[in-house]
């Protein structure tokens, strides 16, 4: 089952000094996929509305596919190996509403795509059970994670002594 899923924030795994984007579904359920800096930087520009002077790779891509009469209709992140190691796959879909092509690519590239594109992303679900406790962020991580998930109404509620 394809489970849809929203770009949530971007992170770093401090022990490997890679970026992270982190893709939660509405439940809440998150899947942390690594970046190369080139694809952390296109989607982030994108989350910040800061057009380029030039495309980047990733709107070379989308223009190409938008100039052959297509576009990007969806992006999947289709498993995840015991190493972490993620599958990806970016569906073409041609005018006229039939699928023409499913491209494997890495999943980084696959996020980049749809945050440039606009496309939706998809997380298969058994990639939610193959993700590590805490989703492969570190201690710090997971602990801002958890204080932004906080509702600060709460507090309100409560008076300490």
């Amino acid at each position: 089952m394809l489970v849809p899923v929203e770009i949530s924030s971007l992170a770093v795994d401090t022990a490997k000094g890679t970026p992270l984007v982190v893709l939660k579904d509405r439940d809440g359920r998150a899947v942390a996929v690594p970046l190369d800096h080139s694809d952390a930087n296109a989607i982030a520009m994108h989350t910040l509305q800061v057009r380029p002077d030039m495309p980047l790779t990733v709107d070379l891509v989308r223009i190409a596919v938008e100039q052959l009469g297509a576009s990007v209709y969806r992006v999947v992140i289709s498993d995840v190996s015991e190493e972490g190691g993620f599958s990806a796959c970016i569906v073409i879909r041609a005018e006229g509403g039939s699928v023409i092509k499913v491209i494997d690519c890495r999943p980084c590239d696959a996020v980049a795509l749809a945050a440039r594109s606009g496309a939706p992303i998809f997380v298969r679900e058994n990639v939610f059970s193959k993700q590590p406790d805490g989703s492969g962020l570190s201690e710090e991580e997971k602990l801002r994670a958890y204080v932004r998930s906080i509702d600060t109404v709460e507090f309100g509620k409560y008076v300490l002594d």
